[in-house]
């Protein structure tokens, strides 16, 4: 059954999460609108908005942090499927996981993060099924923090959206056995049609990634600049050029509009805001968040929001 809405309780002016560290990007409440509303939900773990044709379904589970390896994977997967059921047969479009103690050891040399991983494959093979995830899977963020509960939110639409890999990379869900038993299950990005708007192009957290690998191991500058060409590359093949290369960034990242930056050192930020700003000349602020990415070795990771049609223009 539907929940019933509750016309008298409009959409917050921040995202529903107690620590804002925890919430999704303020551009989401943009997409929503000014008449969205909060859904009466019967779980207290569970809040669902919904307006503009999007529903945005935020779920907590608490104190994850404490199970073991079995009950956390059931967790995650129960988690995916109570969202699921949450959004009454919308299109996920975009994933926020906050994930505590991502790090983690789980015994057999898997981490937290691992553990997860194998949880929401699971749970989005059932739901999506394995042989549509190049064109379903939604794309995603994936960040720690050093709390207890693992925080969950979906942005889901009334149409589908088109999922976007990046020819640089290898499609997370393909990843090989050495990223865990079973792999990371999300899209680069992906492409939206709201009404009255510019198709958009949702950006996953996007890392200094190639292949599969990891590159520039301890050198926050040269992270910075691969993963600002694996932002380039992934907004041209959203646009529909295909080439694995490119011979000027400028054009694509101008497209971005909304910028979140997750740092797991903040002491070094102010390095990476000069070189940032300087890429984004059409980004109206950077949200700066502090996060253990999903790899020890990764220095930063970057997600946003852009306009398909001025990519490159």
């Amino acid at each position: 059954m539907e929940p019933s809405s509750s016309p008298a309780v409009p959409a917050p002016s921040s995202p529903p999460c107690a620590e804002g560290i925890l919430a999704p990007p303020a551009w989401v409440w943009e997409l929503l609108g000014r008449d969205a509303r909060r859904l009466a939900a019967a779980d207290i773990a569970l809040e669902v908005f919904h307006g503009g044709g999007f529903r945005l379904a935020s779920l907590r589970v608490p104190s994850v942090r404490e199970l073991g390896r079995t009950a956390l994977q059931a967790a995650v997967t129960d988690a995916y499927h109570r969202l699921e059921a949450a959004l009454h047969g919308l299109h996920p479009v975009r994933w926020w996981n906050h994930i505590p103690g991502i790090h983690d050891p789980m015994g057999d040399g898997q981490d937290l993060y691992m553990v997860f991983n194998a949880g929401r494959y699971e749970a989005l093979a059932a739901w999506l099924g394995k042989e549509s995830f190049d064109t379903r899977v939604a794309s995603a963020s994936g960040v720690g923090h050093e709390g207890r509960d693992l925080v969950i939110h979906c942005l889901a639409s009334d149409r589908p959206g088109r999922a976007v890999d990046n020819p640089r990379q290898i499609a997370p869900y393909r990843y090989s056995r050495r990223y865990g038993r079973l792999p990371p299950c999300f899209a680069r990005a992906t492409v939206i049609h709201p009404s009255a708007r510019n198709p958009l192009v949702l950006v996953g957290g996007t890392a200094s990634i190639v292949g599969e690998a990891s590159v520039h191991l301890g050198d926050l500058k040269r992270q910075a600049e691969e993963t600002l060409v694996n932002l380039a590359v992934l907004l041209r093949a959203a646009g529909g050029d295909p080439s694995a290369e490119i011979t000027d960034r400028t054009g694509a990242l101008a497209a971005f509009r909304e910028l979140r930056v997750y740092d797991p050192v903040p002491a070094r930020r102010d390095e990476l805001r000069a070189l940032l700003e300087e890429a984004f000349p059409s980004v109206r602020q950077i949200e700066w968040v502090r996060a253990d990415l999903c790899r020890r070795e990764l220095l930063v990771e970057i997600e946003g929001l852009a306009e398909l049609a001025t990519i490159g223009a």
